[in-house]
Parts: structure tokens; sequence; C-alpha cells
């Protein structure tokens, strides 16, 4: 299953970018330099030859295009990466984390699964949707399994970095926009949602903190058992980001819109990882927000980041017309953002590709 017939199911996931060299070419920080207004594009493909792969990727850098996230693993990115390099594009694998549905070699450990407060693995009850399977990022054998994951992919030739996705917990809340999509009023932490709570999880919180969060009347409300799944999440990011920066490469990740509602909605502390740069995904419609939520939550991350990495504001296409673009790409301009993403490739229909055309060539 792709990226895009996930997020229709769930309503939720990345973004894809585009380019022009004028309409996108600088923005003034706010010491008055000018700076690059980066735009980069999520993209895959598991049937595309390699001269498929040309044509596409000569047809982004054209626009102006700085980079492209590629998913689909080892076989795809080995026949993008030539026509990245001959078009000068950068690339990146772009690699599910935490949520892995049907992946082969963690099946055969069930006890690496999350574990709702019910008492649920989603190795085998599954919240949400049926492609939620999500492993737990305390489990030593979790992480072993992802960062080797990560480094056997990192260490492709002729790849310029990694970008993490479903890099945290299951929705413990879904963004407004999508409670009446399955019948939820979430105005708490539902038990069936809140992950995770296997043995590994609260022994190792036991032994730090003197109890048991399931002795708790209500764990959702311990600051603690929060930080602790926030820093289980961080721990591993951080392991992986060593590992991609000592073989010379760059590390993103595509994040929930704002860190704070990151920390509420999926345990995601994302301004505290040591990552090269950001995509939040600012999918404004998801949280039931008007489009101005657009600049208020680039800007909110803009601040908490504060300086420490570069920012680029994700933006999901579908469901979007000519001037909702248009208006989201100016707003986005009006703060000190990097630049832009956009998902997803397949989505770029060619009225969008008009948009960026004009405003190349006015």
């Amino acid at each position: 299953m792709n990226k895009r017939d996930f997020i229709k199911q769930l309503g939720l996931g990345s973004a894809a970018i585009l380019s022009a060299p004028v309409f996108f070419q600088s923005c003034e920080g706010e010491s008055g330099e000018e700076k690059d207004f980066k735009l980069w594009v999520w993209t895959g493909g598991g049937n595309k030859t390699e001269a498929q792969w040309d044509e596409e990727l000569a047809g982004l850098k054209s626009l102006g295009f700085f980079g492209v996230l590629v998913g689909g693993g080892k076989p795809v990115l080995e026949k993008a990466i030539p026509a990245a390099k001959k078009h000068g594009l950068e690339i990146h694998a772009w690699q599910w984390t935490m949520n892995r549905p049907g992946d082969k070699t963690a099946q055969q450990h069930p006890e690496w699964y999350a574990v709702s407060r019910e008492g649920n693995s989603c190795y085998d009850v599954r919240p949400y949707v049926d492609y939620y399977q999500w492993l737990c990022p305390t489990k030593p054998e979790v992480q072993e399994f992802v960062y080797n994951g990560m480094m056997e992919i990192c260490d492709i030739d002729g790849l310029d970095g990694v970008q993490l996705d479903y890099v945290r917990y299951c929705d413990v809340i879904l963004p407004r926009g999508l409670w009446e999509k399955y019948d939820l009023v979430q105005d708490h932490e539902m038990p069936e949602f809140d992950f995770c709570y296997c043995e590994d999880c609260r022994s190792k919180f036991t032994s730090e903190q003197g109890y048991d969060p399931l002795d708790l009347e209500d764990p959702s409300q311990d600051e603690k058992w929060k930080q602790f799944r926030y820093d289980s999440i961080t721990n591993l990011v951080n392991k992986i980001a060593d590992g991609v920066h000592q073989r010379g490469k760059k590390l993103s990740a595509s994040v929930f819109a704002t860190p704070s509602l990151a920390r509420m909605m999926v345990r995601q502390d994302w301004d505290k990882w040591n990552l090269d740069f950001v995509f939040p995904m600012i999918y404004y419609k998801f949280y039931a927000e008007d489009i101005d939520f657009m600049k208020r939550a680039t800007e909110e991350g803009i601040k908490d980041l504060n300086g420490s990495k570069p920012l680029y504001t994700a933006f999901y296409l579908a469901d979007k017309n000519n001037e909702e673009l248009k208006e989201a790409i100016e707003l986005v301009r009006q703060t000190n953002a990097n630049g832009m993403a956009f998902y997803d490739y397949g989505l770029m229909n060619e009225e969008f590709r008009a948009i960026i055309k004009e405003q190349k060539e006015a």
C-alpha cells in the first residue's frame, strides 16, 4: 500500500512539493539577507523504470525543485538516484519508522508491538484503521531493528539522506477535523488509543520513577509518564541521527503541525530531535482550521526550534483548489520558513503545475 492510499483511509500523512525559481526563489530573513526558499516533493513508485525517473526528475528540476523524498525502499532508490544526480536534485529515502503494517520481520516478533492501556497489542488489534501496526520504541530489540534498517538504507551509494515518517506513537488524539470520520469525541485520552503499556515500558518507567502508570487513577494526566514516552521516541531518533551523521548524510522527519500539538496528539517532542531539518505537516483542514493556520503553525515551529535547524512547511495537495495552493504558499512565504514541501507528486495536477510555471515566467 502506498502512503496516499493510507491517508485516504485515516486522513493523515506526509506532504509533497514544488518549486519555481521566481515565485519560490528567495525570501528575506529578519536580517534582511535573502535566503533560498527551497522546495521538496514526496514521490515513489515501484514500477517506474530508470527512464521514467529521468523524465519525472527532469521535469521537477525545470520547475525549480531542490530535492525529492523517495519512498519504496532500496530497489526504487537505486533507479531514482542516477536521475536525481543527473539533474542536480538532492534525494532522501522516505522511510516509515514506528508504524510497520505487514512488516515480515516484525511480525515474527509479536512481542515487539505497542500495547494499549486496555491491554491490546497492535499486533492483532489495530486502532482506527487496519494499517496501524505500531512498534514499541522502548524495547531495545525494536530500537536495534529500526536502527539497522535505517542504516542499511543510508548506506546506499548516492543517497543524500534519510527522511523519517510515522516516527511517533499512535494518535492518542486525532486532529479535530477527523473526529466525525471515526464517530469520536476525543476531548480526553481514550484507553484504546493510549500507548504503550507493554511490560518493558512499565518496568522501565517503574524502575526510574518508583510507580507503575497503570496504578494511577488516570495515567494520561501524569507528566512523568508523558515525558517518558516523549523521550522513548526522541532517544530512538537521536540514535538514528548519530548513525546517519557518522555516514556523512542528513536526517529529517515529517512531524505533526506544531511541537505542542505533536506532544499532545502523538508523543512527538520534535523540536528536541537532532535533525538536519524538519517537515511539519500543516494540513489545516485535518485540524478543522482555516488556511491562516499555515502561517500560525509555521511561526510556532520556527519559534520553538529557535534557529536550531531549517523548517520546511508541508502542504497536502488533496482537496485543494488553485487559489488555496497560491494562498498557502503566500502565507508561508510571509514567515521565516526555509521552504515548502507538498504531498505528493501524484497529486500535482496540470493546473498546479501551471500555477508554478506562470509564477516562474512572471
